[in-house]
């Protein structure tokens, strides 16, 4: 009995081992199999019956004991596995909820407070926070201006319709600074529909909204100033109209530019025009008192909008005291800028009714300012609108006749007044229309406008080289022909190639030619390609001749730097010749005296009387030109004049005392 009893002791010290290493199977069946087995096979083969039966029993229990420690060892192990499957999904979810700077949360509706992710501890910048966080505590940070919004969705969770929600708010970081989120919540409601829980994710778009807000403004700012643009200030001149419009009140729009911007350029680079134009931009923001507007419309050009505007009748004095601080001269590495301001003023409601008339109003009386002179100051008035108008027919007809080729050339003779001989014509700039036969004053502005200008010298050199070309191969001799060059035609530098090109092309001697230049175009950044262009010109034998002399801004040193050959003194000072002695005369005599001292020829424009051509005799000009002698005329008339030119006739008109009366017109003089 003794060995029953330590058999039985041995297998259930076995067992117990077995249970106790169920999470090591294998150990468990080497402790049955060394431990056990032996004992219950000593029992199977002893021939006693009661063994046996003892043996056959430890048999029986050692086999379910194995099948019970493989189920619990499957159990265990499928245990081990979905915690750590659990372990590693939660790990994942929380590297892409930081990688998406994702904060998840929920929160128990019955306890009323927040629990959050450790990721959204760190983002939101409270490190120290305790978990489950009060719901007060939330709202208390959210932006005030946000607070009531968000709080509106959580009051309305009572609607069994509402199971999902976003919303963007903001709210106070653990630094001090307000984070842009962006809210996604699911509720979870019971059997009954009620919300026991509200889960989420917060999404953290500050950097992305900063940059949408740097995108936003840079699209309504000038980036060099730093000033609002052209596009802000057009909202807020509306949002100012309409304002005025409520409160029956007044819009002051004043628009101004920088004379002669474009010199402190070229003279000091792109950065000294930069430095200008932050300084203006510094003093407009200093100069203008709120709730005024300021901005850079575009280049030198800057607005300011005065709401409430009640300056009256003193509107310019109010906007030169204004702008006075601005055209203070201002230094730059060393050297002083002279601030010099052209500004237009236009008044709502009285110069325009919507910020686009305005606008327009206030660019008109701009233009009308500079075209007086720099640092001047225009208050709108009806007449700039109608000339505008004017202007924009005038633009209008150019193009239509420049289409249509209906500008054509025609020609005033230019009479010797030593020999009374015809020594060429100038060539007149005429078009078409249903009304007739116009002068070029009724498209003076397209001569004016840089491209139309170009195209409408162009059109005449092709139609005067032609008729050239015709007089020549038919025989004709008609002098030297003589053309009008704007400045806007050696803008392109190529203005002499041209010329000389169409000359070659129709094989006509460079002599035959006469470029007529204003004064102006002696002027400004044009200057170097001007001279380059009529010093080759006269290199190649075209005459050189200076128009409407006395009336611009000529100066001895521009006689001496550029190639002029003839001085054409201006009809407006020959119109009074003849009469009692004026200034006219004085200036006349001047110019006449100064050509002959420098060797150039001189030709007198607009002589219409025996009296203003005896006198201009007897100062000795040496060319004239006038409807006395003959009014422009259609190419297809010159060479019949040429023919019947009668230069004893013109001698005699010229005669200080012919002694028949009155002097008589030269045959040509009947020409229409």
């Amino acid at each position: 009995m003794r060995g029953t009893a330590i058999a039985l002791y041995i297998f259930v010290g076995s067992i117990s081992c077995c249970y106790c290493l169920q999470a090591l199977p294998v150990a468990g069946w080497l402790v049955l199999l060394f431990g056990a087995m032996p004992v219950t096979l000593q029992f199977l083969i002893s021939g006693d019956s009661y063994r046996v039966a003892i043996g056959l029993t430890f048999t029986l229990a050692a086999f379910v004991i194995l099948r019970s420690l493989a189920a619990s060892h499957a159990a265990f192990r499928q245990v081990v596995l979905t915690q750590s499957a659990l372990q590693s999904s939660e790990e994942r979810y929380r590297l892409a909820s930081l990688a998406a700077n994702d904060i998840i949360w929920d929160v128990s509706l019955d306890e009323g407070r927040i629990n959050l992710s450790s990721a959204g501890i760190a983002i939101l910048g409270y490190p120290d926070a305790p978990e489950g966080t009060s719901a007060a505590w939330w709202v208390e940070r959210l932006h005030p201006d946000d607070r009531a919004r968000v709080l509106l969705q959580i009051e309305d969770l009572d609607d069994v319709g509402k199971t999902f929600w976003t919303e963007q708010f903001r709210f106070l970081s653990g630094s001090g600074a307000y984070l842009h989120l962006i809210l996604k919540a699911y509720v979870v409601r019971d059997n009954e529909g009620r919300p026991i829980r509200v889960v989420g994710s917060l999404q953290d778009v500050t950097v992305q909204k900063h940059y949408e807000e740097g995108l936003r403004w840079a699209a309504l700012h000038d980036s060099l100033t730093r000033l609002p643009n052209r596009e802000m200030f057009a909202g807020s001149l509306e949002n100012a109209l309409e304002e005025a419009a409520e409160q029956q009140s007044a819009v002051g729009l004043i628009v101004f530019d920088l004379d002669l911007f474009k010199a402190v350029n070229d003279s000091l680079g792109h950065h000294g025009g930069d430095a200008l134009l932050s300084e203006v931009a510094a003093r407009l923001t200093r100069a203008v008192p709120e709730p005024g507007t300021v901005a850079r419309l575009g280049g030198d050009e800057f607005g300011i909008i005065l709401p409430h505007w009640s300056a009256g009748e003193e509107t310019e004095k109010a906007v030169a005291e204004l702008l006075a601080p601005i055209g203070h001269p201002m230094s730059y590495e060393g050297r002083q800028i002279d601030v010099s301001l052209s500004a237009g003023v236009a008044v709502a409601f009285q110069d325009g009714t919507n910020s686009e008339e305005l606008l327009r109003s206030a660019d008109l009386a701009l233009y009308d300012a500079k075209r007086e002179g720099a640092g001047r100051i225009c208050v709108f008035r009806g007449e700039l609108r109608t000339a505008a108008e004017r202007e924009k027919k005038m633009l209008a007809d150019a193009r239509s006749a420049l289409h249509d080729d209906r500008i054509v050339p025609f020609y005033q003779p230019k009479v010797c007044l030593r020999t009374g001989a015809c020594v060429g014509f100038e060539a007149l700039l005429r078009w078409n229309d249903e009304r007739g036969l116009q002068s070029p004053g009724a498209i003076a502005a397209a001569l004016g406008d840089a491209d139309l200008s170009v195209q409408i010298t162009e059109r005449m050199l092709d139609r005067v080289i032609a008729d050239m070309r015709s007089w020549v191969t038919s025989g004709t001799s008609f002098g030297r022909i003589a053309i009008n060059g704007s400045a806007g035609d050696f803008r392109r530098g190529d203005f002499a190639q041209r010329i000389l090109d169409r000359l070659r092309r129709a094989e006509l001697r460079p002599w035959l030619l006469e470029l007529e230049v204003t004064e102006s175009v002696f002027l400004g950044q044009l200057a170097e390609k001007v001279s380059e262009a009529l010093n080759i010109l006269s290199q190649e034998g075209v005459t050189v001749a200076l128009d409407d002399f006395g009336t611009g801004y000529a100066s001895l040193t521009h006689l001496k730097q550029f190639p002029v050959d003839v001085i054409k003194i201006d009809r407006s000072f020959v119109s009074r010749l003849g009469m009692a002695e004026t200034q006219d005369a004085a200036i006349v005599g001047a110019v006449l005296d100064l050509a002959r001292n420098l060797g150039i020829h001189t030709v007198a424009e607009g002589i219409e009387t025996p009296q203003q051509l005896k006198h201009l005799v007897v100062k000795q000009c040496d060319f004239g030109q006038g409807y006395f002698f003959g009014r422009p005329m259609a190419a297809a008339q010159v060479k019949q004049v040429i023919a019947d030119w009668d230069a004893q006739a013109v001698l005699a008109a010229c005669a200080p005392d012919n002694g028949a009366g009155e002097p008589q017109h030269p045959r040509s003089s009947r020409v229409v």
